[in-house]
This record gives structure tokens, C-alpha cells and sequence, in this order.
């Protein structure tokens, strides 16, 4: 299944026109990733071309918001085989409000505080334009929560406390969230433009040249031959897509489709295979290289570069996976899921072998990324052209013109998702630092916790997982980073922790009832009961819940200190970790009781805490506790044995037994 198609069936059905507006439909959702790679490469520059980065910007907006209400109609029910009035005058509004920007932004430029009629009029319209497109595509909730910050702004002298302030005429803010770059053209919508355009055009020519389906078979040659080796293939399959698309949902329903059917095959109830999938598909929200896109924008708000980002993600987003890796091999030594069958596997020499044309556009990425050090955009556009390329270098694989005009349209049709949802968050922080919300929220949150900072964390994880039910991960991420993170910077928190701590935790409302989009989407492919599936996939996803905790007091697990405290911590936490899942799902070497779980969780938690005491106290406890498990399963071994030796078998013994008597 095909992004696209799945991104259809999570936001409602979306138009497919025939004819003089079909070819408008694909052509305007093919011009968005034309357009966003000719200003990303600065073709502008050689033909000797002025273009402001601002002038972009409305451009997207202008062309995502037209292609959204030609495509997406106003109710689930249609209509879908014709274009309405209404949203024809709605794309041709959201052409003229992005085009007053374009042709004029350099006399904008010089003058934008000034208001004029003509701003207002064209600042409402436009504002309004994008709280519908988010109503046709993500719903009310998004909506609600914008026009909940735009009622504030005008009338945040009712408020009492901290939160009172100077409320913003309604035309004045108007004229601000349309025209100045801390509003709807900020950070949120210059990151989907930019960054997010390039690698999900990276992620969509490596899917259209049949990556897909080697990462899966990757997965599966890789992982097949182990102890629940439909399991641990599936965490592979859906960890490996989710690094390239970043859409929690779509990654459940994209490998899903293969891997649920395959863990239900081989033993794994239905529960069990929904949990797995949706814990190891939303993982690749914080897993490098997209990250569900708020990695793009936590760099712009960090000032660093995005590799940086990436570095400070790596050991964090390793430990969620070898997380769930370990306990579904406790889980599956117990239950006894062995591997999947020879027939099954494919081999791992011939994947590689037919699949190494997919190693150059990732090496170019890792290249360009990590040892070049070039902007990110201008990566994701290099490691697009080189899957391009490298397709022409098997048979079979060549990208043909029908199949690059159908990547440039289902990379212009993802874009929409994002850029819709990036320009409400825009219209969000440019309430906050209009208003100057920001600080007051992050004062009321202080004096809450008590300036306890474990306190104020649960609270800052509790709001991420509110905010994180019915919203996309980017929006949370952006709310709360305006909101919170002030906060927990001014009591010492590292900036990159902070920053990581909000993504976590907004990931991890996708998995936490009672709004768990991604256990909905996995239990519906399952078919399976919908609580018994959340509880598996918090199970596994422990780790998501506990690491962001330890790296907040421990900037150690982001590659943050010296190189010995590095070593040494993180080695402690993947140890820590395994003795977790161990206690978990009660098995080591066999079945424990409740006494040892407990006492290997706590041996865990001991050793991912920063301290070198609490490392030695749970490294010991752990040793004692796994010693233990040993000497009791060796024992049971002899014991067994020496049972066998006593009483052995013989041809009579079998001969007699068949007869059904004895001599």
C-alpha cells in the first residue's frame, strides 16, 4: 500500500478528478515538491534572480491551501466526482492571498508593521483559509485549539493572574499572523518547505524504485532465523520504514499489512502482533533520519544543524528498539515462538546482492549529512536525485517517467498533511510570542511544580500526551515547546534534552489510551480487542516513557560530556534496559516470579539513573539476580539428565509400549 493511499484512508477520502481538473490536481501537487526543489538548490540565483526566502514561503502556502480544497472535500460524505463553487472560489482566495505576498513582499518587507485594509482583509482571509484546510484534513481538535490562542490574543486582559496581558486588536493581529515571520510564515511552515519537502521526496523516489519491499525482505533475511523471529523482523521492517516517512500511522498501516499476517502465522496472537507493530512503526517518530519531521524544526529552535540533532537522538531512539527487541524475545522464549521457516527467510547475501542500488542514496545522505555537513534540505534533494540515478543501474528498478510523475505526486500529497498542519502551528506561535504567553505559562508551570524538577517534568509529560491525543506530533511538539520548554531550560535542563523530552512524549500519545491512533490502526489490521493491544504496546514502549527522564538529569545518553561518562552511562542503560524487559515479561533463562521481576526492574532502573552509585548498586543486584536465574536453570538441566540416564529408553521398552502391555 502506498502512503498516499494510506495517508487517504487516515483523513478521509480525498478527490480524484478526471480531465481539464485532473490535470490541474496532479499538476498543482507535482509544482510543490518543482517548486520547493528549485528554491532549495537556488536555480533562482543563476538566472540572476531576487527571491526572497518569504516569497517561497507564501508560494507554499499558496499552492498546498489551493491543492487542498481542489482535492479534499468538505465533508466525509463528498461530494468526490465533481468541484463545488465554493471550494473553487476557496482555491482561487488562497492563489490571490499567497500572490499579494509573492509580488510584493520586497514593499512589504520595508513597511510590515503598518497597517493597511487591504492586509487585514487579505490576513483574515488567509488565516481563515488555513483553519479550514486543517478542519477537512485533521479535523476540529487542531482548529479548536488555534482559535482557542487567537481568542486569548484578543481578549487575554480577561485572564486572570500571570496569564492576564494587553489583548491585540483583531486587525492588528490579523495583519501580524499573515505577514510577520514569527506567524504563519515561521519556523513551522519554513521547515515543511525546506527540510520536510526534501527528505520526503528522498523517501518517496527510494519507495518508487521498490525500497519499500527490500526493507522488508532485509528485515525479514536479517532477523528471521531467531527466537520470535516474526516479531523482531517486524520491528526491523517498521523501525527501517519509519526512519524514511516519519508518519506514525502510515508506517502501521504501510508494513502492517505485511507483518501482522506474518507474527499471527507463527503463533503470536493478535494483540501481540498489533502491539508489536504499532510500538516499532511510531518509533520512527524519534527515530533519525526524519523523525517525524519536529527534528527539522528542534534544529532551527536550537540553532544547530540538524546532524547535530541526529547525533543527540541516536542512543535514545537504539534504546526504544532494544527495548522492544528484548522483550519480545523474553516474551517469545516463553511462549515458545521459535523462527520463521527456511522457505520464508529470503537470503540475506541474495537481498543485498539485488538490493545494493539502495545503498547509494543512503550513503550519499551519510555523506552529505555527517561528513560534508551540508544544510539538511540540500541533503534530502542530493539523496533523492541519487535514488534516481542509481535505479538506472539494474533492470527492473529503472525509474520510467509514469513512475517519477507518480513519486512527484504522492510526495506533493504528503506535503499537503504537513504543510496544512505546520501552517496552523505557525498561527499558534505567533499568538505565543505576540503575546508573550510563552513566559507567563512557563511561570505558572514553575511555581506548580514547586521548582521541583522531576514534578515539573511529569507535568510537561502529562500536557504532551493530552495535547498528543487527536493531534500530529509536529503541533504538540510546537505548542508545547513555546509553552514548556522555557521552563525547564531555567531550571537547568540542557536545551537538546528539553527539546528531545517533548518529542518523546508527544510520540508516545500515539500509543497511550484512551486516543492511541497508532494501536487503532495496528488493532484493526489484527483484528484484535482494543485494550489487551494497548497494554502490550506500552509494554514495549517502555523505554519511551523511562529514557527521556534518565537524559534530562543525564545529557550523557545524548552524546552530550566527555567520552568516558559517555561509554560508561550508555552501556549502563542498554544493561539497565535488558534487566526491564527481563522483569517485564517475567523470563530470563525461564519463567520468574513476581519478587524477581520486580527486583530486576529495579536493578535496571538502577543502572540508567546518572548516578555512579545507583550503576553499581543495580549492577550488582542485576549480576546477584541473573546469577541466580543460572544456577537454577543449570540445575534443572543436571537434573533433567540425570532423570534421562536413570530411567533410558530402549526398542523394547517402545516395542512393549505399542503392544499396549508388558512381559
Amino acid at each position: 500500500m502506498a502512503v498516499s493511499e494510506v495517508i487517504d484512508d487516515m483523513a478521509g477520502r480525498y478527490r480524484k478528478h478526471k480531465g481539464a481538473l485532473g490535470f490541474l490536481e496532479k499538476s498543482l501537487l507535482i509544482s510543490i515538491p518543482v517548486v520547493g526543489i528549485l528554491f532549495i538548490l537556488k536555480i533562482y540565483e543563476y538566472v540572476h534572480l531576487l527571491f526572497y526566502k518569504e516569497q517561497y514561503l507564501a508560494l507554499f502556502i499558496g499552492l498546498i491551501l489551493a491543492a487542498v480544497f481542489l482535492v479534499k472535500p468538505a465533508r466525509k460524505k463528498g461530494p468526490f466526482d465533481s468541484l463545488p463553487w465554493y471550494d473553487a472560489i476557496l482555491s482561487l482566495l488562497s492563489v490571490i492571498g499567497a500572490g499579494y505576498l509573492v509580488i510584493y513582499w520586497p514593499q512589504i518587507s520595508a513597511s510590515i508593521g503598518q497597517l493597511s485594509l487591504v492586509r487585514v482583509i487579505l490576513g483574515t482571509i488567509t488565516v481563515a483559509l488555513v483553519l479550514e484546510a486543517t478542519r477537512r484534513i485533521f479535523g476540529w481538535f487542531i482548529v479548536g485549539a488555534v482559535l482557542l490562542f487567537i481568542f486569548y490574543a484578543l481578549f487575554s486582559n480577561i485572564f486572570p493572574g500571570a496569564l492576564g496581558g494587553r489583548p491585540i486588536p483583531f486587525p492588528r493581529l490579523m495583519s501580524n499572523l499573515y505577514l510577520d515571520t514569527n506567524g504563519l510564515m515561521g519556523a513551522p511552515i519554513d521547515t515543511a518547505a525546506t527540510v520536510a519537502l526534501a527528505f520526503i521526496l528522498f523517501g518517496r523516489f527510494l519507495f518508487a524504485t521498490g525500497g519499500g519491499q527490500w526493507l522488508i525482505d532485509l528485515a525479514l533475511s536479517a532477523m528471521g532465523r531467531f527466537t520470535g523471529g516474526a516479531g523482531k523482523a517486524a520491528t526491523v521492517a517498521s523501525g527501517l520504514f519509519g526512519m524514511i516517512s516519519g508518519i506514525a500511522v502510515a508506517n502501521v498501516a504501510t508494513t502492517g499489512t505485511v507483518t501482522i499476517p506474518m507474527m499471527k502465522k507463527h503463533g503470536f496472537t493478535a494483540e501481540e502482533a498489533a502491539g508489536i507493530e504499532s510500538a516499532a512503526a511510531t518509533g520512527g517518530l524519534i527515530m533519525p533520519p526524519i523523525m517525524g519531521v519536529v527534528a527539522f524544526i528542534m534544529a532551527i529552535y536550537l540553532g544547530i544543524s540538524y546532524a547535530a540533532v541526529c547525533i543527540m537522538a541516536a542512543v535514545p531512539a537504539l534504546l526504544y528498539y532494544f527495548g522492544i527487541f528484548m522483550q519480545i524475545h523474553f516474551f517469545s522464549a516463553r511462549q515458545g515462538y521459535g523462527t520463521l521457516r527456511k522457505e520464508e527467510i529470503p537470503s540475506l547475501i541474495r537481498t543485498l546482492r539485488d538490493g545494493w542500488i539502495y545503498f547509494i542514496p543512503i550513503l550519499v545522505l551519510v555523506y552529505t549529512m555527517f561528513i560534508l555537513w551540508l544544510d539538511a534540505p540540500i541533503c534530502g534533494i542530493l539523496s533523492a536525485f541519487a535514488a534516481i540515478l542509481a535505479s538506472f543501474l539494474k533492470k527492473g528498478f529503472r525509474l520510467n517517467l509514469g513512475k517519477f510523475l507518480k513519486a512527484l505526486e504522492e510526495a506533493g500529497q504528503t506535503i499537503l498533511e504537513i504543510g496544512i498542519v505546520c501552517g496552523a502551528a505557525g498561527l499558534i506561535v505567533g499568538v505565543v510570542l505576540f503575546t508573550g504567553l510563552g513566559s507567563s505559562f512557563a511561570q505558572i508551570l514553575t511555581e506548580m511544580s514547586g521548582g521541583n524538577l522531576f514534578i515539573l517534568l511529569i507535568l510537561a509529560a502529562i500536557a504532551n500526551i493530552i495535547l498528543g491525543m487527536g493531534m500530529p506530533i509536529i503541533t504538540v511538539y510546537i505548542i508545547v515547546v513555546v509553552l514548556v520548554t522555557p521552563a525547564l531550560i531555567a531550571m537547568g535542563v540542557a536545551p537538546g534534552a528539553a527539546h528531545l523530552f517533548v518529542i518523546y512524549f508527544g510520540m508516545v500519545s500515539f500509543l497511550t489510551p484512551p486516543v492511541c491512533l497508532s494501536v487503532y490502526a495496528a488493532m484493526a489490521i489484527a483484528n484484535a480487542r482494543m485494550w489487551p493491544t494497548a497494554v502490550r504496546g506500552l509494554k514495549l514502549s517502555i523505554a519511551a516513557y523511562l529514557v527521556p527522564f534518565f537524559f534530562v538529569y543525564n545529557p550523557n545518553l545524548l552524546l552530550i560530556g566527555s567520552p568516558l561518562p559517555i561509554v560508561i552511562h550508555v552501556i549502563t542503560a542498554f544493561i539497565g534496559l535488558l534487566l526491564i524487559s527481563a522483569g517485564l515479561e517475567g523470563y530470563l533463562f525461564q519463567n520468574t516470579g513476581w519478587v524477581k521481576r520486580v527486583l530486576f526492574i529495579i536493578a535496571g532502573i538502577a543502572l540508567m539513573a546518572p548516578s555512579y552509585m545507583a550503576e553499581l548498586g543495580g549492577g550488582a543486584l542485576g549480576i546477584f539476580l541473573t546469577l541466580w536465574e543460572w544456577l537454577i536453570r543449570r540445575k534443572a538441566s543436571i537434573q533433567l539428565r540425570q532423570a534421562e540416564m536413570v530411567t533410558p529408553s530402549s526398542p523394547l521398552d517402545t516395542e512393549d509400549a505399542d503392544k499396549g502391555g508388558v512381559s
